[in-house]
């Protein structure tokens, strides 16, 4: 049954572009694509208008979820009357009018599906993001899953690839990073507690940037839209203007104050190996200055990497981070408390726990002993985790809480009942 649903979502999906022909931006990769493609849409909104510009509000990427992006619905999930609707909007999606700019996100986590996806849409400009372990178990191996991902470049008319993955290139494309030798880099990072800025340099010229969101990483997601204006005739100045107007999504390194007047980084929507390592590298800017707490959940879908990826984490910030400065660290699940709580607590304050709400509610004690300006920097993955639960303990103002991620009725229920599931272990 699956399998004849995917065959109709991908033959209507098919159908709408060949039938409107949008211009597609295509992004993959393991680190950053989501950022990444919200930038893009974003932008594009701003510069143009909303109904010339589409993607995906709920961040659809896979193989089910792209078809859905391009006719424009949200997934009905279990809900047979609502796939009826699906196909019914999606037959009248041939003959309405259709948004001139699609952007999509590629998703993949397991061999093949890349191909399923540009079978339906190959992008007019496609981006590669840096490749992480992922999804180990379903590819084997680390290179074919890169290779799968590098499929969306081969397919792109116009191709912008994180430097991390020239080696694995033999044709032209754009390379951008914070390095100097790509076509695309930045300079002059700044870090402070109100965001990041720096200057671009694209096309041997200068674009100053500020961006109310704290890391040099979010410099770097920002970096493919230079090249992406610069294809779509528009002014790469616009820029500065975009980035100062960004806000960030719930958990997406949203910046919330909180009690003491200290500082909550909020990115507990996700959390992979390269951006748990870059935010954690992001704080050094504030050792001098601040308290430093670390609310960390485990790293999924790493399978046999597992262990190794967590230690490796550990180990790098041992090595990073001064053993005799004011840091502590606050694992959440098993995976942190078994990999990465045995070496932290060699040399730093560590606390483990299975609860995200127990543990909140053990930073909250911790602050009333001992307060002073801190800055809690929160990154998780995947459910059962739910950091964003254990914010609400150190929240300065309730009614923010409304910026925390997952606080739908659904999420809510479901929440509930898991740590309901935890106090009965």
């Amino acid at each position: 049954m699956q399998n004849i649903l995917l065959l109709f979502l991908g033959f209507f999906a098919r159908l709408i572009i060949q039938k409107h022909k949008p211009f597609i931006i295509g992004v993959t990769g393991t680190v950053g694509k989501t950022t990444i493609t919200t930038h893009i849409a974003r932008f594009l909104i701003h510069h143009y208008w909303s109904g010339q510009v589409w993607f995906s509000p709920y961040h659809y990427n896979w193989e089910y979820w792209l078809p859905l992006t391009i006719i424009g619905v949200k997934s009905p999930l279990k809900n047979p009357f609502l796939w009826i609707w699906v196909f019914i909007v999606a037959f009248f999606r041939l003959f309405s009018s259709y948004p001139r700019y699609l952007i999509l996100e590629y998703g993949i986590d397991h061999p093949g599906e890349m191909d399923f996806l540009l079978s339906i849409a190959k992008p007019d400009i496609g981006i590669l993001t840096p490749v992480e372990s992922n999804h180990l178990e379903q590819f084997g191996t680390l290179d074919l899953y890169r290779n799968n991902k590098l499929q969306l470049i081969l397919a792109s008319k116009n191709k912008i690839v994180h430097e991390s993955l020239r080696q694995y290139i033999d044709i032209d494309v754009l390379y951008y990073s914070l390095w100097a030798l790509s076509d695309i880099d930045a300079s002059g990072v700044e870090i402070w507690i109100h965001g990041t800025k720096a200057v671009v340099h694209f096309n041997d010229k200068d674009y100053p940037v500020l961006l109310p969101a704290i890391g040099a990483f979010q410099i770097e997601n920002i970096l493919p839209l230079y090249p992406v204006a610069n294809i779509l005739w528009i002014d790469p100045t616009l820029l500065s203007e975009y980035t100062l107007r960004f806000m960030p999504e719930a958990g997406r390194s949203n910046i919330l104050p909180w009690i003491h007047n200290s500082t909550i980084i909020d990115w507990s929507y996700n959390g992979w190996y390269l951006s748990l390592h870059e935010g954690i590298i992001s704080m050094k800017s504030f050792l001098h200055s601040h308290r430093i707490i670390f609310f960390l959940g485990d790293m999924r879908e790493l399978w046999t990497s597992t262990k190794e990826i967590h230690e490796k984490l550990a180990n790098e910030i041992l090595d990073n981070i001064p053993h005799d400065s004011q840091v502590d660290f606050y694992l959440v699940w098993p995976l942190m408390r078994d990999y990465v709580y045995p070496i932290l607590a060699t040399k730093f304050n560590t606390y483990s726990h299975i609860s995200s709400q127990k543990t909140g509610e053990k930073i909250a004690k911790d602050l009333k002993k001992n307060p002073s300006d801190a800055i809690v920097y929160v990154k998780w993955s995947q459910n059962t985790i739910f950091l964003e639960e254990g914010i609400k303990y150190f929240l300065k103002n309730d009614s923010d809480t409304k910026k925390l991620c997952r606080q739908s009725d659904s999420w809510t229920r479901k929440k509930n009942n898991f740590f309901k599931s935890l106090e009965k272990n």
